[in-house]
């Protein structure tokens, strides 16, 4: 059997709103590259690159994160 360790956050007001932006950003790309490739799927010219939303999102969310979101966007 496994432990496991739980941690509680207790972040300061700017280090919430930090937080809520980096994850309101990682929703957003998400939802974008959803969008794209959804109108890709109807309009039959299956453009399915997300090299624009990396650039764009990696200096904001980081590009590890960036980059790990469009994975998951992938295996969906």
């Amino acid at each position: 059997m496994r432990g496991t360790n739980t941690f509680r956050l207790a972040p300061t007001r700017g280090q919430e709103q930090t937080l809520f932006q980096i994850a309101d950003n990682c929703s957003q790309m998400y939802n974008q590259i959803n969008y794209k490739r959804r109108q890709s799927f109807f309009s039959e010219k299956f453009d399915w690159s997300t090299d624009e939303f990396y650039y764009q999102y990696k200096g904001l969310v980081g590009s590890a994160t960036a980059q790990q979101i469009i994975n998951k966007k992938n295996e969906a």
